[in-house]
This record gives C-alpha cells, sequence and structure tokens, in this order.
C-alpha cells in the first residue's frame, strides 16, 4: 500500500479508536503530509529510516519552525511509527533514536503582551485606517474577547448569542473535551457585543456570535489571519509572537500579575490539572521579587 493510505489508516484509528478532537486529528494531517511531501518519489513505508526523519527535521529549522513546533512534528512521527511498528506494517522504527529538541524552563514560559502593549494595540485597532472597516471592528471585538474571557479561540468561534449572560456579565465556553465552563466577562466588551448585534437584521439565542462576511460561523483560520494582518500593520517585530493564544495567556499573566488566586486563574482558563496554571506564577517574578523584599527578615532587619 502506499504512504499515503498508511497515513489514513493511522488517522482513523486516532480518530474513532482513541477518540482524538477534531483539531488533534487536524494537526496530524497537517504533519504528517509535511513529512510525506519531504520524502523521496515511489519511496516505500519500509525503506524510511532514521536519515529521511532527520532531513525533514533539518528543513523544519531552515523554515525557522520553533523547538515547540518541532517537538510537535517529532511526537506525530512517533505515534505514527509506533502504529505500523504495533501493527507489524514495519520491522524496524525510525523514530526510536530520534529525541525532541531540548526546551529551556524560560522557553516554557507563555508569552503575553504587557499592559502598555494591549493598550496601544487596542488603541491602534479603533482608529487606523490600514484595515478593512468591517474586519476592523470585528477584529477589535475578538481581541477584547479573548483578552476579557481568556477563551481557546476554538472556544471563541463555537460561542453562541445565548451563551452570553448580559445582565449576570458570564459567558458560556465549551473546552476540551465538550467541557463547559462559564466566566465573567467586563461590562465595556458586553456593550461591544451589544453593537455588534445590532448591526444584524435578525439573529437568535442558538446563532453564532461571530460570523464571518457571507453570515456563516467565523473560522478559526480567519481570525489567526486578521491578527496576523493586524500585527504587521501595528508595527509589531516579526520575531514577537501576536496571536490568538497569545491574548489568553495576556488576560492570565496579568491577572495573577494583579494577585488573582491560582485556583480561580484555573477555573477561568479551565484547567483540569493545576500545574497546567502554575505556569503563570512564573511570570510572576516581579511582584515575588517585591514580596521579597517586604517579607524577608533579612530585608526588614539588621543582622
Amino acid at each position: 500500500m502506499s504512504i499515503q493510505t498508511y497515513i489514513e489508516e493511522f488517522i482513523t484509528a486516532k480518530e474513532v479508536e482513541d477518540g482524538c478532537s477534531p483539531n488533534t486529528v487536524k494537526a496530524y494531517k497537517y504533519d504528517l503530509a509535511l513529512f510525506q511531501n519531504s520524502l523521496p518519489n515511489n519511496i516505500s513505508i519500509e525503506q524510511i529510516n532514521t536519515i529521511h526523519i532527520r532531513s525533514f527535521l533539518t528543513i523544519l529549522k531552515q523554515k525557522n519552525y520553533t523547538k515547540w513546533g518541532i517537538s510537535r512534528k517529532i511526537a506525530c512521527l512517533k505515534s505514527f511509527f509506533k502504529y505500523l511498528e504495533l501493527n507489524e506494517i514495519i520491522k524496524t522504527n525510525p523514530m526510536k533514536k530520534i529525541n525532541s529538541p531540548k526546551i529551556k524552563q524560560e522557553e516554557h514560559l507563555p508569552k503575553f503582551l504587557t499592559e502598555t502593549e494591549m493598550v496601544k494595540f487596542m488603541e491602534f485597532l479603533k482608529l487606523t485606517t490600514d484595515l478593512n472597516y468591517t474586519i476592523r471592528k470585528r477584529l477589535y471585538l475578538i481581541i477584547r474577547l479573548l483578552y476579557a474571557t481568556m477563551a481557546r479561540v476554538s472556544e471563541l468561534v463555537n460561542i453562541k448569542i445565548g451563551d452570553i449572560d448580559f445582565e449576570l456579565g458570564m459567558v458560556r465556553l465549551r473546552g476540551k473535551g465538550n467541557k463547559e465552563r462559564i466566566v465573567p466577562i467586563d461590562m465595556e466588551t458586553l456593550q461591544l457585543i451589544k453593537n455588534y448585534l445590532s448591526d444584524r437584521l435578525k439573529f437568535n439565542k442558538e446563532d453564532p456570535l461571530l460570523l464571518n462576511n457571507f453570515g456563516k460561523c467565523l473560522s478559526v483560520r480567519t481570525i489567526q489571519m486578521d491578527i496576523k494582518k493586524a500585527k504587521e500593520k501595528f508595527g509589531f517585530s516579526e520575531s514577537k509572537k501576536v496571536t490568538p493564544h497569545v491574548f489568553r495567556h495576556t488576560g492570565a499573566t496579568h491577572l495573577r500579575l494583579e494577585g488573582m488566586d491560582i485556583s480561580e486563574l484555573q477555573d477561568i482558563l479551565g484547567h483540569s490539572n493545576p500545574n497546567t496554571t502554575r505556569i503563570y506564577a512564573r511570570n510572576d517574578i516581579t511582584k515575588i521579587s517585591q514580596s521579597y523584599k517586604e517579607k524577608h527578615p533579612l530585608c526588614r532587619r539588621d543582622f
């Protein structure tokens, strides 16, 4: 059988047997397609060896993929070739000698924008003429929502109008594994939502909150592209990471810097594991340093 056939079988197994989410399945498809395109023509699955794997990883590095991006693709290939090995399709697993790149602790920290950067970027979106008016108005609301609710972008596009409680200032989000959580939202963002909805002739509670130019549910990809375009127009450096997920990290980091309890932050972010949320405490070094100076006896007394 062709390599493509084995990839399709693997994807089906992940989707049906392992119950992977649509986003995870999509990531597997994308990563394996990239790998397949790097292979010589007419190579068989049994002929793939460690040299082919390392050649693929070299290509990724030359294209400036991050360590995180390369690690994800290595994890995908490990899973794929383990599947082939367990099903006795290959005798030798070419991934056994491949290790993921080491990532330093500081590289694990979530990337976020400072409050000043957030204010300036939001002001830019309010006033700029470099972006289409309709896109700019919608994007301003999107970034407010990402920052206010700390929703994942996949959760954001699935918000229905009925999920918003305008009286209590709450919004229902559907997260990983279709788990629901209710998070607070500020009054000004709620007013922006009302203004956004006032442009529609009619709507009901089951309608998506965010629509594209054709009146259909807005896609994750469109949001990613719009934010990328706004980043470039604003003048952020090319190396500055500004993505939908960065605004989630930004909201979480700012709340933590203001003293929000980790357990409360965990509920807002929808983390099942508290250790996932504790990473935001590492961005808190300034606050920790100040607290240390105020409370440690060596900083308060003469020894």
